[in-house]
């Protein structure tokens, strides 16, 4: 099936043919005496079998041995081995793929995984960074940055791109992965049903199971809705976005420190896709830019003979060619002079200090704080910046152009639907002490 991507992230690997993903599947494995079940296979049994989960093989990749009275699991590499299996007996790997992996993978590890993927049968072409080829048809000039969010950590990679793209240096941000949010998340969904129904998921394995399963589509929910009424054996308890914010606050802070840290003036913050689906995750910094989910393979296909190996000495590709800045079409947020902090719709300014709603009554553009029942968007509050953020088949317009992804809002900044004269415009109202 001719050319295709493999995406090395223990969050979820991918696997793209040509620029299409047909398969991702998580880093987690159940460990049995005579059985390994991984991806999402593993998933769902991880809280029905926690003391014979493994979900660090990929971030630990090694040789080092693993009690396990399993024969096929002797090492972390043995488990990545067996990840690489189930991905090939699941979907039609393309006959040519170029490996996308993070820049905080080690020589060993980066050697140790070839020798993994050559004895599965994969045939790997090309070894690439997988954060510049994210940003590698988007970036303009200047030292960029790159945040991908991983299983157990961040990764922040700084991009010089000139000419050429390429990698200066990547920074992980502990105990800031998917895995912490979920940790996070499920503590307060617990609490709320044990508060409102006097019920707690994590009294048995199968409750707590699927909570888990059911989890991602709540916060989802709550992320369109501003809350969430969660129902589990029965029993539902009402959660709301800023609850679910909150309890991810120090996690983000973090993150957002480190960002900080490594930005220069003028960088944009190039955000994975997989931010998209963390509450306050489309406000990690001012000048930002939120990737598709696509990205990598779509670089990767228009630099293929760039990056596919001439021989069967693979070497890992630091640095590629950057799209000229000519070309780049994306629109870039550029900092904002003032933050805006309340809605003016009419003779009304509405603080934005909960979610806001952005809907259509009566033929007419409303907001309201109350979720409606089918809110065209929302705008949320983290750490004082606004965001926009459009429900899926709802063509909105900012400042006159067509918007899909989040958007940070600036004061200024007119809100609106195609073909209709209403708006709603971001303000700043300072407040002056006497």
């Amino acid at each position: 099936m001719g050319q295709g991507v493999l995406e090395i992230n223990d969050s979820g690997l991918r696997v793209f043919v040509d620029t299409n993903e047909i398969l991702e599947s998580p880093g987690v494995a159940v460990i049995e005496p005579r059985q390994i079940y991984i991806g999402t296979a593993a998933q769902m049994r991880a809280r029905n079998h926690p003391t014979q989960v493994n979900n660090q093989f990929w971030r630990r990749l090694s040789l080092e041995s693993l009690k396990s009275e399993n024969e096929r699991c002797r090492h972390h590499a043995d488990l990545a081995y067996c990840h690489l299996q189930e991905i090939s007996e699941h979907c039609d790997v393309p006959e040519e793929l170029v490996l996308a992996v993070p820049g905080n993978f080690t020589r060993e590890q980066l050697a140790l995984l070839l020798g993994v993927i050559n004895e599965s049968g994969i045939n790997i072409v090309g070894l690439v960074d997988s954060a510049i080829t994210s940003i590698g048809d988007v970036a303009p000039p200047g030292m960029q940055l790159h945040v991908e969010l991983q299983l157990h950590q961040t990764l922040v990679s700084r991009i010089d791109v000139a000419e050429q793209a390429t990698i200066r240096s990547a920074e992980t941000v502990a105990d800031a992965g998917l895995h912490h949010f979920h940790e996070a998340w499920a503590r307060v969904f617990t609490d709320a049903f044990i508060m409102q129904c006097r019920f707690d998921p994590l009294h048995s394995a199968e409750s707590e199971q699927q909570l888990y399963d059911l989890m991602p589509q709540w916060v989802s929910r709550a992320m369109r809705q501003g809350e969430v009424l969660a129902e589990l054996d029965d029993r539902t308890a009402k959660i709301t976005l800023r609850q679910l914010q909150d309890a991810t606050a120090p996690i983000l802070s973090r993150v957002r420190a480190m960002v900080e840290n490594l930005t220069d003036t003028n960088s944009v913050i190039f955000i994975s896709h997989r931010w998209a689906e963390i509450p306050g995750g489309g406000q990690l910094a001012q000048r930002m830019y939120l990737l598709s989910r696509d990205c990598i393979a779509k670089s990767i296909k228009n630099r293929w003979q760039e990056l596919r190996s001439q021989d069967t000495t693979l070497r890992l590709i630091n640095s590629i060619s950057a799209i000229p800045e000519s070309e780049i079409t994306v629109q870039l947020d550029a900092p904002s002079e003032a933050v805006a902090t309340h809605l003016l719709f009419g003779h009304r300014a509405l603080a934005a200090y909960q979610p806001l709603f952005v809907f259509w009554h009566e033929d007419k553009l409303q907001v309201t704080p109350t979720p409606p029942e089918h809110p065209a968007a929302t705008v949320t509050n983290h750490a004082g910046r606004l965001a926009l953020r459009v429900d899926a088949g709802i063509h909105m317009m900012l400042n006159g152009k067509k918007i899909a992804t989040p958007v940070n809002l600036k004061a200024g900044d007119k809100i609106g639907i195609a073909n209709q004269n209403d708006v709603i415009t971001a303000i700043s109202v300072e407040r002056y002490e006497t």
